[in-house]
C-alpha cells in the first residue's frame, strides 16, 4: 500500500502518545513558572497561524482510513513519514519528511458547518452565536480573533504590530467579510495589519503610508505634538473621549509604521536567495509562508496566513472547498503547492533555530464529510478535523486523539475549538483569566477554554 505499513504495536505507540501526556503539565520551554491552573508559563515569541480556507479533507491528508470502504477512503493511499507508523497522504510527500516536528491532532470538532461561522469559531475560540448552517457576516460586536486578543494583551512593541494578517480579509467578493478575522468589540485599534497579496505576481504590500516630500522627521514630530494637545482637549468631553482615544491609537500605529523599518524590510522578499523562494514555491501561499517566517523572525507575535487558491477553479473546487471532483482538484491544484510550502516552512524554522520559540499551526475552518458525495467530492464536516501543530514546546512526532473507523467523530480525546484556542493563547503567554470589555461594556473572558497540557511535554 504505497510503501506504508503499520503494525499493531506501532499503531498503539503513535495513537497513545497524546494520551500518555494528558496528565503532564511538564515544563514548556524550560519554564519553572506556573499559571493559576498549574500549567507551565511558556516563553513563545511568535505564532504562524495558517488557515487552509475552504476546509481540507482530513481523510485525504492526515487521518487516512485505508481499511475503510472505498466510498470513505477514496483512491488515495497513505505513505510513510519520518515517524515510524505514522502515515500521511501520498499527495504530501515533502511535508511527510518533517512529521517528526509535528503533532497531528485528529479530533478537533465544533458545530458550525458553514464557512463564515466556522471561520469565526476557529479563529476566535468562541462558537459563533448562530445556527450551525447560517451564513453570517462580520459585525462590530463579534468576539475578537486570537490575534486581536494578543494585540490587546501585548500592545505594539518597538514600533511593531502584534498581529499581521495576509494576503487578504476572507469573504465573498462585494459582500461583508466573514466574522472572526478582526478585533470585533475590541475596536479598530486592535485590528490586524493587513499585508495584501497579489495572486498573479505572488507579491505583498503594506497599506500606503507616505510622508509628503516637504514633511521632515522634525516637522512630523511637531505635528504629532500639536495633535496630542488637541486630543487632550477633546478628551475632556465624555461623548468624544472613546472615539478620540481609538483614533489616537490608530495615529500612533501609523506613526510607528512610518518610523520603523523592520516590517518593510521583512516584506522585501528579494532579500531571500532565489533557491529559498523556489523552495517555498513561487505562488501566493508559498511566498506568504516565507513572508510569515520573516515577519515572525522580525518580532511579530502572531502572523495569520490564509490559503488563497493560486489557480481558482470556480464552482466545485475553489480553495479547499471541493464539493465536486476532489480527486481532480487535490492532486492537480491544491495539495502540491500546500505540501511544498508547509514542508519549506517547517524545514526553515527548524534549521534557523526558530522552532523552539515559534508556534506553527495549520488548520481549516472544518473538515470534510467521510463519505464521498455524488459529485465525487466531500462536503462540509465540522464534527471532526485534523490539524498540525509544531514548535513552542509542542511534542512532535506524535498523534493526539483518535477518530472513529470512518474519521467521522472523535473516538478519544476530543478537542474543542475553545480548548484549542485557550492552549494557543497560553503558549503565547496570554493569561487564562484575561477578561475583555465587550460591546456593552461588560467584562467577559477572552476565552472560556482550558489548556490542553497533553499537547506539549
Amino acid at each position: 500500500m504505497n510503501n506504508y505499513e503499520m503494525n499493531r504495536r506501532q499503531a498503539l505507540m503513535v495513537g497513545g502518545m497524546g494520551a500518555m501526556s494528558l496528565g503532564m503539565p511538564g515544563s514548556v520551554m524550560g519554564s519553572d513558572k506556573l499559571d493559576k491552573d498549574g500549567n507551565a508559563v511558556p516563553s513563545t515569541k511568535s505564532c504562524i497561524f495558517v488557515l487552509l480556507c475552504g476546509g481540507p479533507s482530513h481523510v485525504d491528508t492526515w487521518d487516512m482510513k485505508p481499511e475503510a470502504p472505498e466510498e470513505i477512503r477514496g483512491p488515495l493511499s497513505p505513505i510513510s513519514t519520518s515517524v515510524p507508523g505514522l502515515g500521511f497522504s501520498e499527495l504530501l510527500p515533502l511535508s511527510s519528511r518533517f512529521a517528526h516536528l509535528c503533532k497531528v491532532v485528529r479530533t478537533v470538532a465544533h458545530e458550525h458547518n458553514e464557512h463564515s461561522s466556522a471561520l469565526h469559531t476557529m479563529g476566535t475560540g468562541t462558537p459563533y452565536p448562530a445556527q450551525p448552517n447560517d451564513v453570517v457576516a462580520a459585525r462590530a460586536d463579534d468576539h475578537p480573533h486570537l490575534g486581536s486578543i494578543c494585540a490587546h494583551w501585548m500592545g505594539w512593541r518597538r514600533g511593531l504590530p502584534p498581529f499581521v494578517q495576509m494576503p487578504q480579509v476572507i469573504g465573498p467578493p462585494r459582500y461583508a467579510p466573514w466574522p472572526g478575522q478582526g478585533p470585533g468589540f475590541l475596536g479598530k485599534k486592535r485590528s490586524p495589519l493587513v499585508v495584501k497579496g497579489d495572486r498573479q505576481t505572488a507579491t505583498f504590500s503594506l497599506p500606503a503610508i507616505h510622508l509628503p516630500r516637504d514633511v521632515s522627521g522634525r516637522r512630523l514630530d511637531e505635528r504629532r505634538s500639536l495633535r496630542d494637545q488637541l486630543d487632550h482637549v477633546f478628551q475632556q468631553t465624555d461623548a468624544t473621549a472613546k472615539a478620540v482615544t481609538e483614533m489616537e491609537a490608530l495615529y500612533d500605529q501609523a506613526y510607528s509604521l512610518v518610523g520603523t523599518s523592520s516590517v518593510r524590510q521583512a516584506l522585501d522578499l528579494d532579500q531571500e536567495p532565489d533557491s529559498v523562494r523556489d523552495h517555498y514555491g513561487r505562488h501566493l501561499f508559498g511566498q506568504g509562508l516565507l513572508l510569515a517566517r520573516r515577519l515572525s523572525e522580525a518580532g511579530i507575535p502572531l502572523v495569520n496566513v490564509y490559503w488563497i487558491d493560486p489557480e481558482p477553479a470556480g464552482e466545485g473546487g475553489g480553495e479547499f472547498d471541493s464539493h465536486g471532483r476532489i480527486y481532480h482538484h487535490y492532486p492537480k491544484r491544491l495539495l502540491p503547492p500546500t505540501d511544498r510550502a508547509l514542508a519549506a516552512l517547517l524545514e526553515d524554522v527548524h534549521d534557523r533555530g526558530l522552532l523552539e520559540d515559534t508556534l506553527v499551526t495549520v488548520m481549516g475552518e472544518f473538515g470534510r464529510t467521510p463519505r464521498i458525495n455524488g459529485n465525487a467530492g466531500r462536503d462540509h464536516w465540522a464534527q471532526c478535523q485534523s490539524i498540525l501543530l509544531a514548535g513552542a514546546g509542542i511534542s512532535g512526532g506524535s498523534v493526539y486523539g483518535r477518530s472513529d473507523h470512518w474519521a467521522a467523530y472523535p473516538a478519544s480525546d476530543p478537542v474543542s475549538s475553545v480548548n484549542l484556542a485557550q492552549t494557543l493563547l497560553h503558549l503565547l503567554g496570554v493569561p487564562s483569566d484575561l477578561e475583555l470589555e465587550n460591546f456593552e461594556g461588560r467584562p467577559i473572558p477572552a476565552c472560556r477554554g482550558r489548556v490542553l497540557s497533553g499537547l506539549f511535554a
